[in-house]
């Protein structure tokens, strides 16, 4: 191939005919005598081409001036300054250099995993080789697979193959992360040329980029639930760290001069100029996630993969948060077996995620796209091409490779338009940039041109391997069966209400209230705006307009509550420390937990989300509302007292790699007293700075915050109450006695199967005790349990609640509760109690919840028959008077299901039928034992 034709103008019109001409005639080119141009002249013109300047309406034959690596104009009309090389392009079209919103491009293996390789650190160490103590992070304070000081632009490697890759592609900047560990450091824009590093940079730390999960970095966090937890707890640090440093600075005599911290001295840089966070999340309730934490971190959020944002565009937008688009589309394995029996979640994400790039861009959200972990740049404008068919229109599909990557990091005054006085990064294509076949043809980059390694002149379509998309340096690939316009099947309707109706009145069916009212034979129960408006026989009034539900031969009972449930989440153990009451379940809620559907489908409509057992002090729980179809935070019950978990016996202390303690019962109580102990002087600490405040010292620093410490600062003020994981009857004594030691009352004793022994000691410190119906004898610790436990505490005065500790248990927990009638004789009214009004009482939630009275909240199950017989199935619940599940109407439901699943089958995978899996079939795998 010639080189690019270009030529030292004496006449600019003259020149402009010759270079046509040499451009047409290669074999011409190479016979005539021709000046040589330099290796990067520092001054030329792009002539008579279409210039798309993105800021700014298309141009027709423009010329484009280039001059020491800077745009100098652009226009129709412009003169060429004296001495300019100049490059007619007579049907061609200059676009801005386009951006990799995030990758690794220009980046060594070596910068990308700082931390190694090495599997998941994670719930205390279980798995693999022994761990040396030493390499373990035994909490936040050995910040694991953190490097904040770390910059992309650090170590860029400009002979990574991949540059030139993208370059050709017509890819002129990437921002570029480190990609190893919790804190990889920060991210760099850089341009895809140059000699050396240095020479690369546009702009340094742009951004910082976290991870949730981190390879090679045992202990510390070991879950989901830690990851977030640290790495609040980390830019808090931060903030303190500020706070101490700009006081000293500010007024250095007399003071003691703080300690220089490697890790936070970034972060305190980050808070003063607002770098952004680059967090991880792909679908709504991720980026809820990602909002909320870096709220807590002080920083704003960039989130990146955002695959899902299909769904949560409405979120962004409200939030002002951008997004970088992994462009990466999932699709089917190739040659995958038809018969594959793929969750319904799987085929939606294949012909949903190329929707988002639209979605984004209606919905008002800044976006970029990201090239994920796609090796060819051709095949990153391929995959964008998919969202253009998904909706996404040219121009915006322009802007998200371009301006709005730039203006998201800050760059927008030197890149990403074709504008006068920024950086000439420019992309010359010899056609529509997203037409299929279009090739490009020159890249420039800091002002340097670079030809495409395979550009070759330009020839009617159809010609030889010359034809569009036959030859090589094309923009493109054959289109292939994974390469599905999505968006065509619609949505069965799979979550939400059934119905909300203003006014519900269910009339004729026997109503156990649970309450002072009893057991209302023909009864009428009227719902109004969610709530319970009356409660009477047959002669209540139906307000008019209600919708009115016959419950004739049926029976209508509060809710069931689930005291211990672990659905609806997405982690539960955070096992690599013995104290981690800094962890939330309310930051791993999963709200499309399936589990949640199913749960009403057995009448439950509340449920205490609690952390496994894997320490003595375990995590803050979650008490939630089965509001399926909500996004995580509407699960909470909104007043709900806040509380913790804690755990005795041979769950904590067993063994693990590192050991770690405690190893023994005795060095349970002692964690637990210990970080009694802990709080008080953290406690102490706050309130001497309350006091000087009080007293008018302005002068005085607060103490750093410790989300341990502070929840369990908590405990000991009576603002969070302590569910405790327990078997036996000495260790019940023993956690009783150190709560006391404390003034603190234990709110349940869960599973407490030795209960039946220390009855009256539990009664008199007021706690609750939350058991098995029948579960016995299954493990050492639970030799001496007996079904006989509920009833037998319940007879001494503890108020008792059955739970199901299991997502399957709990779907028939009525029939749970009366077991208790088996074993121990209870009547009807305190058996069914055991998962409704007790269950509140215990949860702190019986103003609204627990009984059918006015007022309360319309939670309600309608059985088929008497609730606590084997054959009593529920077919109506309600929460919040809201109808959740319907026995009739879930078979229209899932018969939608099954017909869209059919549907994407046959389009994704060429199958015609399958069994309907749903999002959450398979067991979370990795779970340490949990009863």
């Amino acid at each position: 191939d010639p080189e690019p034709a270009m030529t030292r103008p004496s006449s600019p019109t003259r020149l402009a005919g010759a270079v046509a001409l040499l451009l047409l005639t290669p074999s011409l080119a190479a016979a005539q005598p021709q000046v040589t141009r330099p290796e990067n002249p520092p001054v030329f013109a792009i002539t008579n081409a279409r210039v798309v300047p993105v800021s700014g309406a298309p141009l027709a034959r423009a010329t484009v001036v280039v001059a020491d690596g800077v745009i100098r104009a652009v226009g129709q009309g412009v003169a060429l300054p004296e001495g300019a090389w100049v490059l007619d392009a007579e049907g061609l079209t200059v676009y801005p250099g386009l951006v990799d919103a995030m990758s690794s491009v220009a980046l060594p293996a070596a910068r990308q995993s700082p931390g190694g390789g090495g599997g998941f650190g994670g719930g205390g160490g279980f798995g693999g080789g022994e761990i040396d103590p030493d390499a373990y992070s035994w909490g936040p304070e050995y910040r694991p697979g953190t490097f904040t000081w770390v910059s992309a632009a650090d170590a860029l490697d400009p002979d990574d193959a991949r540059v030139e890759r993208w370059r050709s592609a017509g890819f002129t900047t990437a921002i570029t992360a480190p990609a190893d560990g919790y804190v990889p450091g920060d991210a760099a824009v850089v341009n895809l040329a140059g000699s050396r590093g240095r020479e690369m940079v546009v702009r340094n730390r742009v951004a910082t980029r976290v991870n949730l999960q981190a390879r090679g970095y045992p202990g510390y966090p070991g879950a989901l639930l830690g990851s977030f937890a640290y790495l609040k707890q980390l830019y808090l640090d931060g903030q303190h760290y500020d706070r101490v440093w700009s006081t000293y600075e500010a007024d250095p005599r007399g003071k003691t001069r703080p300690e220089w911290d490697r890790a936070l001295e970034p972060i305190r840089d980050a808070l003063r100029t607002r770098r952004p966070i680059l967090f991880p999340a792909d679908d709504r309730n991720q980026i809820q996630r990602a909002i909320a934490t870096t709220e807590v971190m002080g920083l704003p959020p960039i989130v990146y993969g955002v695959q899902e944002g299909y769904a949560a565009a409405d979120v962004l937008a409200r939030a002002g948060v951008p997004a970088i688009v992994n462009v990466d589309w999932p699709t089917a394995p190739r040659g995958a077996d038809p018969d594959t029996d793929t969750p319904l979640a799987t085929l939606r994400l294949r012909e949903w995620a190329p929707t988002t790039p639209a979605r984004l861009s209606e919905a008002g959200v800044a976006f970029g796209f990201s090239s994920g972990t796609l090796d060819s740049a051709d095949e990153v404008l391929e995959r964008v091409r998919v969202a253009i068919r998904a909706g996404l229109t040219p121009e915006d599909a322009l802007r998200a490779l371009t301006l709005w990557p730039a203006r998201i990091f800050g760059v927008e005054d030197r890149i990403g338009s074709v504008e006068p006085g920024k950086i000439a990064n420019l992309v010359i294509a010899d056609g529509d940039l997203f037409a299929e076949g279009t090739g490009v043809r020159w890249s420039v980059v800091d002002g340097v041109l670079y030809p495409a390694p395979s550009a070759r002149p330009t020839v009617a379509a159809g010609e030889g391997e010359d034809a569009p998309g036959a030859r090589g340096g094309r923009s493109g690939r054959a289109a292939t069966r994974d390469d599905v316009v999505p968006g065509t099947v619609p949505m069965a309707r799979d979550r939400g209400a059934y119905r909300d109706d203003p006014v519900t009145v269910i009339r004729g069916a026997t109503v156990v209230t649970m309450g002072e009212r009893g057991t209302l034979e023909n009864g009428t129960v009227v719902i109004r705006d969610g709530k319970i408006a009356a409660v009477g026989g047959a002669e209540l009034a139906v307000p008019q307009g209600a919708r009115v539900v016959d419950g004739t031969g049926m029976y209508l009972t509060p809710g069931i509550i689930d005291a211990h449930s672990h659905i609806a989440a997405d982690a539960i153990n955070e096992g690599s420390v013995n104290v981690s009451a800094m962890v939330r379940m309310k930051d791993v809620l999963d709200p499309g937990d399936v589990g949640i559907y199913r749960a009403l489908a057995g009448g439950v409509t509340t449920i205490n989300l609690l952390h496994g057992s894997a320490n003595p002090i375990g995590g803050q729980n979650a008490i939630l509302k089965m509001r399926w179809g909500a996004d995580a935070d509407e699960l909470l019950v909104e007043d709900a007292p806040e509380g913790i978990k804690f755990a005795l016996g041979e769950n904590t202390k067993r063994d693990r790699n590192p050991d770690r303690y405690p190893a023994t019962r005795m060095g349970v109580q002692d964690v637990v007293r210990q970080a009694f102990l802990d709080a008080q002087a953290y406690t102490a600490r706050w309130e001497t700075y309350e006091a000087a405040r009080a007293r008018g010292d302005d002068d005085v620093l607060p103490p750093a915050r410790d989300l341990k410490l502070e929840a369990v600062a908590e405990i000991l003020r009576g603002e969070r109450d302590i569910h405790a994981h327990s078997y036996r009857s000495d260790e019940i004594l023993q956690l009783i006695r150190t709560a006391e030691e404390f003034g603190v009352t234990i709110r349940t004793f869960q599973h407490v199967l030795e209960g039946y022994k220390v009855a009256d000691e539990i009664a008199a410190h007021g706690a609750g005790a939350s058991t098995f119906s029948d579960w016995w004898a299954y493990k050492v610790e639970a030799y001496d349990a007996i079904p006989h436990n509920a009833a037998l505490m319940t007879e001494r005065g503890v108020l008792v609640t059955i739970n199901s500790d299991s997502g399957e248990e709990m779907r028939h927990l009525n029939q749970e509760a009366a077991k208790t009638q088996k074993w121990g004789g209870m009547d009807d009214e305190r058996a069914l109690a055991m998962v409704t009004r007790n269950a509140a009482e215990q949860l702190g939630i019986a103003h609204r919840v627990g009984t059918i009275e006015v007022g309360k909240d319309a939670d309600l199950v309608l059985f088929s028959g008497p609730p606590l017989t084997i054959d009593a199935a529920p077919q109506q619940t309600y929460v919040d008077g809201k109808l959740y599940f319907d026995r009739d109407l879930d078979r229209e439901r899932q018969r939608a299901i099954q017909e869209e699943k059919a549907a994407l089958k046959a389009k994704h995978q060429g199958a015609t039928g399958s069994r309907v899996v749903t999002d959450s079939d398979a067991p979370a795998a990795g779970r340490e034992e949990i009863r």
